[in-house]
């Protein structure tokens, strides 16, 4: 498929573009208003887009899971403490990416871990990237792959190729976010609160029982 194509397959998606104001607010109101959004990840004439359709709230002091536990910013962890929108990208296992937006907490830092997204435009690149196909032409547009694509937070910053270059800027450049599918707005019963994937009982205590992961309830992309 070619840049061309691609761009002609998807003309018809909303691309209104998510304004700064859109993250000046609770993070989880925030949180909750990603889910349905569309992340639009610009890579020359290629482009790249995925509906957000998990995620899950980390903030500072009072969350021991949360990078900014210490209340103090980092070299790695000082977008957490940035201006609303700010990109935070964080390596895990010495070799996968994921991809977190700034929203303010009630304890002033914290960041929305992006887990699981469907994939929307640029699936076959996706899959080039993610080394899922050898080339471009060997994609096959099935479910399976689909679902395989963006399951997971490491799994979608592959897909877009996000990296640790992305950390300390603004979304809204090679990065952006449209308004696709407001489903806090249109459909709020779709979404579900539960407790936080993957975290450690011994180290986060209490913390791996709030229910900050918002999820939409139906979506067969989540991450599990």
């Amino acid at each position: 498929m070619s840049p061309q194509q691609n761009k002609k397959s998807t003309a018809n998606l909303p691309r209104r573009p998510v304004k700064a104001p859109f993250f000046d607010r609770d993070i989880h109101v925030v949180a909750r208003d990603l889910l349905g959004r569309d992340l639009i990840r610009h890579r020359g004439e290629v482009v790249l887009r995925a509906r957000i359709v998990e995620v899950e709230v980390y903030e500072g002091p009072n969350d021991a899971a949360s990078h900014a536990s210490s209340g103090v910013p980092t070299a790695r962890t000082e977008p957490m403490f940035g201006d609303p929108g700010t990109i935070y990208v964080y390596t895990v296992y010495g070799m996968h990416q994921c991809l977190n937006l700034r929203a303010p907490s009630s304890v002033g830092p914290g960041a929305i871990l992006i887990r699981a997204c469907r994939p929307l435009q640029g699936k076959a690149y996706m899959a080039l990237a993610r080394g899922l196909v050898d080339a471009i032409e060997d994609y096959d547009d099935d479910e399976s792959m689909q679902r395989n694509l963006m399951s997971g937070p490491a799994k979608l910053c592959q897909a877009l190729t996000i990296d640790t270059d992305f950390s300390g800027t603004l979304i809204g450049d090679e990065l952006s976010l449209a308004e696709g599918e407001a489903i806090l707005k249109a459909e709020p019963a779709r979404i579900k609160a539960t407790a936080r994937i993957g975290l450690n009982k011994k180290t986060c205590g209490e913390c791996t029982e709030r229910p900050w992961r918002y999820v939409v309830a139906d979506s067969k992309w989540a991450s599990r």
